[in-house]
C-alpha cells in the first residue's frame, strides 16, 4: 500500500496576490484498500481547516472518486483538495480518458452508486480532460460560513 499526503497551508490563488489556498494533495496507489485512508485524510484535513461541517459530505466524495478512478482507470491516482473562495473544491486525476457517466442500478446491486452519491452530495462536479491524458473528476461544496483559507 503507498499513499502519501502533502498538505501547503499558505499557496496563493492563481492570477490573485492576496486569496489564499489551503490545499491536501494525495497520491493513490491501485490499491483500493487505501479508499478508507482518503476519506480519513479528507474528513481530519478539513475538520483542521475548520471546515467540519462539510467534512463528512466531501469525505463521501472522495472516497466515491476515487473508487472509481481506481476501478475504471486501473494504476494511480491523485487527489487534490482545496478551500478557497468560500468552497471545498476535491479533483482527481486519473490515466483513464473515459469519463464518468451515473448509471441507474437495480434496488439489490452491491455497487454502482457512486456518482450518484456524488450528484447528492456536492454542490457542483463535472469532469474535464487532462492535457497529457486522462481525465480530472471534480465536486465542489460551498465552505461553511468563517471558514477561510
Amino acid at each position: 500500500m503507498h499513499l502519501t499526503t502533502h498538505t501547503d497551508p499558505g499557496l496563493t490563488q492563481a492570477g490573485s496576490s492576496s486569496a489564499a489556498v489551503r490545499a491536501l494533495e494525495i497520491s493513490i496507489a491501485s490499491d483500493k484498500a487505501l479508499v478508507a485512508e482518503v476519506r480519513r485524510s479528507v474528513r481530519a484535513t478539513l475538520a483542521s481547516w475548520g471546515a467540519s461541517e462539510i467534512a463528512d459530505d466531501m469525505a463521501v466524495v472522495a472516497s466515491e472518486l476515487a473508487s472509481n478512478a481506481l476501478r475504471h482507470a486501473g494504476g494511480e491516482a491523485t487527489l487534490r483538495l482545496q478551500l478557497a473562495e468560500g468552497r471545498a473544491l476535491l479533483e482527481v486525476n486519473d490515466g483513464s480518458a473515459q469519463w464518468p457517466v451515473p448509471r441507474r442500478v437495480g434496488a439489490e446491486a452491491e455497487e454502482g452508486r457512486g456518482l450518484l452519491l456524488v450528484q447528492a452530495l456536492a454542490a457542483e462536479w463535472g469532469w474535464r480532460p487532462r492535457e497529457r491524458g486522462g481525465k480530472t473528476v471534480w465536486a465542489s461544496l460551498p465552505a461553511p460560513a468563517g471558514c477561510e483559507a
